[in-house]
């Protein structure tokens, strides 16, 4: 008991550049957010002019917000920790972990993605000091031909939502993918794969929403939780606040149907099982 008295004095010498509560409200415009250029974003919809519903439409895809990212990192890893990325995606986690001096791997099938990353990151290095950055062609689900078993001080990813959003189709694609159930088996190879990477003691977080297609409302967090709970343990849960730019071209639709406007995200945090010494001295390092 006195231990643990001791751990949380010595929290009083630190301080998040957030309040650590179960709400995070969407934010933008930071520092970090600015160095974080998605030109592939809602935000640069050249189309998008004053009609709100245009913002998502067409080749212009919703951006990971650079904020949350930064959260997720300062919570639950340390600088030089190793970060692995199931699903890149374009430059949001890849630039904001090396921004945080986090070394980063990331996986995605798109090559533009991650040429787009890797551009930005040479340009930023250039002024700044990085974390190393290490990006791979390839589909998440054969990360176990790159990477040994139990490598990753956190795993922090954003999977695509089925195919809510249509990404280039390329080989390994998962928005090409016709059922949900399909997508499933697929999807749950990479999450038990990602979990086999993490060491242990260390966290998996992944941010992702529940969403409605044809009609129906698809329990996306609840099957994510499913899957990985099978792995690793539940830790933690996290409320986002969505960004009005992903939510207003929902509006109408929202009235015609006659369901709630989404406004949230999650934010799911497991971790994985070590001994109770071992999770003790994990937190102070993190700490």
């Amino acid at each position: 008991m006195n231990d643990y008295i001791d751990r949380v004095r010595k929290q009083l010498l630190h301080e998040f550049s957030y309040e650590p509560k179960s709400f995070w409200e969407y934010s933008r415009g930071n520092n970090i957010d600015k160095l974080v250029e998605d030109v592939k974003s809602y935000d640069h919809n050249p189309h998008k002019g004053d009609d709100f519903m245009a913002k998502g439409r067409g080749s212009y895809l919703s951006k990971f917000n650079s904020e949350y990212a930064k959260r997720i990192l300062e919570m639950w890893s340390k600088e030089n920790d190793l970060i692995v990325d199931p699903f890149a995606g374009r430059s949001s986690r890849p630039l904001v972990s090396t921004l945080m001096n986090r070394n980063y791997l990331g996986f995605d099938v798109i090559h533009a993605n991650l040429q787009e990353a890797m551009e930005q990151y040479d340009l930023i290095k250039k002024d700044r000091q990085l974390g190393k950055l290490k990006l791979i062609n390839s589909s998440s689900e054969y990360m176990d031909e790159h990477l040994k078993d139990g490598v990753a001080d956190m795993v922090m990813t954003c999977p695509p939502y089925f195919n809510l959003e249509k990404y280039d189709s390329v080989d390994g694609q998962l928005t090409d993918i016709k059922t949900y159930e399909e997508f499933l088996k697929t999807y749950e190879v990479i999450l038990e794969k990602s979990s086999k990477i993490l060491k242990p003691g260390c966290f998996f977080a992944i941010v992702l929403a529940n969403f409605r297609m044809g009609g129906k409302l698809y329990d996306f967090s609840a099957d994510t939780k499913s899957i990985l709970k099978k792995h690793l343990t539940y830790h933690d849960e996290i409320i986002l606040e969505m960004s009005p730019a992903k939510r207003h071209p929902l509006y109408c639709q929202a009235i015609t149907n006659l369901n709630c406007l989404k406004t949230h995200e999650y934010c799911l945090v497991f971790r994985k099982e070590d001994t109770k010494e071992n999770i003790l001295i994990r937190n102070d390092e993190i700490n």
